[in-house]
């Protein structure tokens, strides 16, 4: 058994090269949309062999993006290796040839783009349970970059340890804060008495967990995966529709196979007085333009001021979204528009 399948891994050593020559011979293009079959097809072939979705979407997002060629990007995205954002990035950027670069921070991200060492970035902006990512908006704020696009990922949590470890050895439990809030019932219920403490990263707490004992982590299959953990039990996020939104940062605009509507996103400021938030989003409901976000963000250095964060349905090509944002500049004291952009699924 072991000699077969050592011999089955030669023989798919052999296919992927001859499958990566092959790829420097077509036109980008026309590449594109061969992996975009090439990854439909192997994500469903995966899943009827009984691999879940999760692993069968990583497999072939990474299968299509690594012998993709003709693009050559360099992504950044929150890391380290493992977390939630590398899964987005390879989402976005699996029919593309790219190289995934991790970084130790949101404004890591941002800093790494606007300096060129990275064509876009990926940092999530908000998850449907625990709301926006603060420091996501903020750096938006200070940045000159554009949101590019967004894609979401449902968030699935799993409680990962060093192999062969059994659930009443844990004694400490661990992981980013929007994970622990995420499974917050889940600990109280079934981990009683168990400490828990707050890491940088889901994928960083992983890691711990994997090289230690008496630790378990909360986060993804791919983590696991990647670090060699035991997954003790599957599925531990208090509510099962938690999506994470993510977003993707540039100075230009990124080709998409698959976008489902196009948004755009806003920051503005208002004078503090009766009615300035009405009037400033009256031309909006007068040309029937659907919010989809707003909220209000403290602006740093100025106790008790806010800026506010606005999306919208519609490209600011439009002549209607165009009027509408011309109306918005003469009634705030400072806008910024931060782009129009395709939602990637």
């Amino acid at each position: 058994m072991a000699e077969e399948i050592r011999a089955l891994d030669k023989e798919f050593v052999k296919l992927l090269l001859k499958r990566l020559e092959l790829s420097r011979a077509v036109d980008r293009h026309i590449l594109r949309g061969v992996n975009a079959e090439a990854y439909n097809f192997l994500r469903k072939s995966l899943v009827d062999a009984g691999l879940s979705e999760n692993y069968a979407s990583l497999f072939a997002g990474l299968y299509t993006a690594i012998l993709s060629q003709g693009s050559g990007l360099r992504v950044a995205y929150l890391g380290p290796r493992g977390s939630f954002s590398e899964e987005a990035a390879i989402k976005v950027f699996r029919y593309a040839n790219t190289e995934f670069l991790p970084q130790s921070s949101i404004s890591a991200v941002f800093r790494v783009v606007e300096e060129g060492d990275a064509d876009y970035g990926v940092v999530p902006i908000e998850n449907s349970l625990e709301g926006s990512v603060g420091e996501t908006i903020d750096m938006l704020a200070e940045s000159t970059l554009r949101i590019c696009g967004d894609t979401e990922l449902r968030i699935r949590l799993n409680l990962i340890a060093k192999p062969g470890t059994k659930l009443e050895e844990v004694k400490l439990v661990i992981s980013n804060p929007y994970a622990l809030a995420q499974a917050r019932k889940f600990i109280e219920s079934r981990l009683k008495g168990v400490k828990v403490e707050v890491a940088t990263s889901t994928s960083e707490a992983v890691k711990t967990a994997v090289s230690s004992s008496g630790i378990a982590a909360i986060g993804s299959e791919y983590a696991a995966l990647l670090y060699g953990g035991e997954i003790l039990l599957h599925g531990i996020e208090d509510y099962k529709e938690n999506y994470t939104r993510f977003i993707i940062i540039g100075k230009t605009p990124i080709e998409v196979n698959e976008a489902t509507m196009i948004k755009t996103a806003v920051l503005f400021t208002l004078k503090h007085e009766p009615g300035s938030l009405y009037r400033a989003l009256q031309p909006f409901a007068e040309r029937k333009v659907n919010l989809t976000k707003i909220e209000s963000r403290p602006i740093k250095g100025k106790p008790w001021e806010y800026m506010f964060f606005m999306e919208f349905e519609g490209d600011m090509s439009n002549e209607n979204i165009s009027q509408a944002l011309n109306e918005l500049s003469k009634r705030t004291e400072s806008l910024k528009i931060l782009g129009s952009y395709p939602k990637i699924t």
